[in-house]
């Protein structure tokens, strides 16, 4: 399956609810106010979000309908807006770098799917690299053993401390075998915080800062992972998040598990964060870097 094709099936919920019901609201044939206000329901519906769909809203007075083949045509005009939108947040995360090792400190909430992402991650990083995984959820031993199965899987290295060890403690050990050992990737796993919680952002920032003693904090990416099917509430999640944990990227979960793929476009739009990768499916291979074209016609069921 082509990459377009991977995004078509991933954004299959999005995409129906999407394109029949725009479809179905422009079959008047003409731009009046029942028909901006059905528009603007089904975008908000899916979490395109206030902003965006006043943007999309706006576009759409200005063209005018003569015949049926003008509604998809508006489609593609859509399309077009959003991947204007998104085009600036494409991010390659792996990257060749000379200085060892990269780390790469995953956060998020409970349930966003942080260890299966790693796990997928790992297949994406070229072969013959070496990587270390840090397990610093200490609080939870199913999550240690969900880790080093994926560990044990990809054939990389595990490093884990003591159940209900301080974190930062086991993230600083190893940061020092990875860097000691030339590992080119340190990949560390958190636990679920509860983003509004104050005491357990504190300790990511702890976690953080134990690594930076190590490593130069420009060779350390701390990606936030998003679960897509929360759809507006993940906008919520990156503004606490952001403002504890300075984070340099995003991915984007089970979005083919939702009709709300629209809220990563209005966090595209809100915040000046790379979008690195978004998971449209359970497969290792299902984790695909993010592109906006292919996202933006996927979203809005155009073929490509």
């Amino acid at each position: 399956m082509n990459l377009f094709k991977k995004f078509q099936s991933g954004l299959k919920k999005t995409s129906n609810y999407l394109n029949e019901n725009i479809l179905n609201t422009l079959s008047n044939k003409k731009i009046d106010e029942k028909t901006i206000e059905e528009l603007e329901s089904i975008l908000l519906s899916s979490d395109i979000g206030i902003e965006v769909t006043n943007h999309l809203i706006n576009k759409v007075k200005t063209i005018k309908i003569s015949n049926p083949k003008d509604s998809k045509e508006i489609i593609k005009i859509l399309a077009t807006e959003i991947e204007n939108i998104l085009k600036n947040r494409e991010s390659i995360l792996i990257q060749s770098n000379n200085i060892k090792p990269t780390v790469f400190l995953f956060i998020g909430v409970n349930g966003s799917g942080k260890t299966t992402t790693i796990g997928k991650l790992i297949k994406k990083i070229s072969p013959g690299k070496k990587i270390l995984i840090g397990a610093c959820d200490t609080f939870r031993a199913a999550a240690v053993e969900q880790l080093k199965e994926w560990s044990i899987k990809q054939n990389t290295d595990f490093h884990q401390g003591n159940i209900n060890q301080d974190p930062a403690s086991v993230a600083y050990t190893a940061t020092i075998k990875a860097k000691d050992e030339l590992y080119d990737y340190l990949i560390i796993d958190t636990a679920g915080r509860l983003s509004n919680n104050t005491n357990l952002l504190n300790q990511l920032v702890k976690v953080k800062s134990a690594i930076s003693k190590k490593i130069e904090i420009s060779n350390i990416k701390t990606i936030l992972v998003l679960d897509g099917t929360n759809g507006s509430n993940m906008i919520k999640q990156v503004e606490i998040f952001s403002k504890s944990m300075d984070v340099n990227g995003l991915i984007i979960t089970k979005i083919d598990g939702t009709a709300k793929g629209g809220a990563l476009v209005s966090i595209a739009k809100k915040y000046e964060i790379p979008i690195h990768f978004v998971g449209l499916g359970e497969k290792v291979g299902d984790l695909q870097e993010f592109t906006a074209k292919e996202f933006a016609l996927s979203m809005l069921g155009i073929k490509g």
